[in-house]
């Protein structure tokens, strides 16, 4: 419950700074914290897309009654019975087009579906510079600010490469997609970790770009022992 009510806070910036870094350094150190962050905005993100989604459905009757509606005290012209036919018919095809056009811009992308990320941790691996603001932009991600200082951090720790890798989500997310490619390929078989991951989000970046082909074969071309081999597959099913 404790944790529940920590959550809701630090997703509605109830938090002070003090308050908001120690949870924010808790969350890079335990991963089944972060992955219920995740999940509760998840939540809120659904239920107000739900919400929006029901206002759309209580004024979609109204919308058509226009159609139809006559002004009171008007001269009525009896039209042929074809003719009305085909206004009806035109009328609700464009309220149900209506109607898919919103529900299908409220829903998240299939890239969004798939591009969850574990938090960034880079503290502990420092010494003498709090790269905690870096840790900080990602986790909430404002992608522009963490490229910036993951940039600096990776000039200055170049065999930091799982530091690297992160670098190249940021880029992916603010469609830098050549860039974040050319970093994702630069992981090599004896990275074997890290390539597992490299691979997969070099699949979304291809997803995110719309070549559905290239993500296709970067899809299977996923190691046998690759922890994403399930979401893969679902992937793939779904393109």
């Amino acid at each position: 419950m404790e944790n529940i009510e920590r959550l809701d806070r630090y997703l509605r910036g109830a938090m002070d700074a003090e308050e908001k870094a120690g949870f924010e350094a808790q969350l890079a150190k335990d991963a089944e914290l972060a992955k219920a962050l995740e999940l509760q905005r998840d939540m809120e993100l659904f239920l107000r897309r739900k919400t929006q989604r029901e206002t759309l459905q209580k004024q979609l009757p109204a919308i058509g009654k226009e159609y139809f509606q006559t002004t009171q005290g008007a001269k009525v012209i009896t039209m042929p019975r074809q003719r009305r036919l085909l206004l009806i018919a035109a009328s609700l095809a464009a309220a149900i087009a209506l109607f898919f056009m919103v529900r299908w811009a409220l829903s998240p992308s299939l890239f969004d579906s798939y591009a969850q990320y574990p938090p960034l941790a880079l503290t502990e691996k420092s010494a003498g510079i709090d790269w905690s603001q870096a840790e900080t932009a990602f986790n909430s991600k404002k992608y522009t600010e963490a490229e910036s200082l993951l940039a600096q951090y990776v000039a200055e720790n170049p065999l930091d490469r799982q530091a690297l890798l992160y670098l190249g989500i940021c880029k992916m997310e603010q469609d830098k997609l050549h860039e974040a490619q050319s970093i994702f390929q630069g992981f090599t078989p004896d990275e074997a970790d890290l390539r597992d991951y490299a691979d997969w989000y070099l699949a979304l970046s291809y997803l995110k770009a719309g070549d559905k082909t290239s993500c296709r074969q970067a899809l299977q071309q996923l190691s046998n022992t690759s922890p994403f081999r399930q979401q893969a597959a679902d992937l793939l099913n779904k393109l």
